[in-house]
């Protein structure tokens, strides 16, 4: 067999109009503040020209809480690598709770919007030859 993005690249999905038969994300989010260990943040505000004319601030982090954001890294792993295995027996990535549906098409309307993926170069190529000029 293979693997799926061996079979269904952006040319297959876009240009052939083959996309994959369904694609399965499952979305978590975190408050940081409360939510992630990651000891005490810097209260001093900083505007872009601090930034700009001087160095970044550097941060020292205690070991300790290195050590605290590793463990809960690894547990949020373990518990995407449970949620992917639940998934492949089950059919869905909750423990019981029905996660909502979204569907999203990944058909173009017209062949001319694979050109959108690429219009952030325009300005940069304009600017680039006017220099030339």
């Amino acid at each position: 067999m293979g693997y799926g993005q061996s079979y269904y690249t952006l040319r297959s999905i876009f240009m052939d109009g083959v996309p994959p038969p369904i694609v399965h994300i499952h979305l978590r989010m975190f408050d940081v503040a409360s939510g992630v260990p990651i000891g005490a943040v810097p209260t001093k505000k900083y505007t872009v020209n601090d930034l700009l004319n001087q160095d970044p601030p550097e941060v020292e982090i205690p070991e300790e809480e290195k050590e605290q954001f590793d463990v809960w890294l690894r547990e949020l792993w373990q518990e995407k690598d449970e949620s992917v295995t639940r998934f492949l027996e089950t059919g869905t990535f909750s423990d019981g709770r029905q996660a909502p549906v979204v569907e999203i098409p990944l058909k173009l309307r017209r062949k001319r919007e694979i050109l959108h993926a690429f219009c952030f170069f325009l300005p940069a190529c304009a600017c680039y030859l006017l220099r030339k000029i």
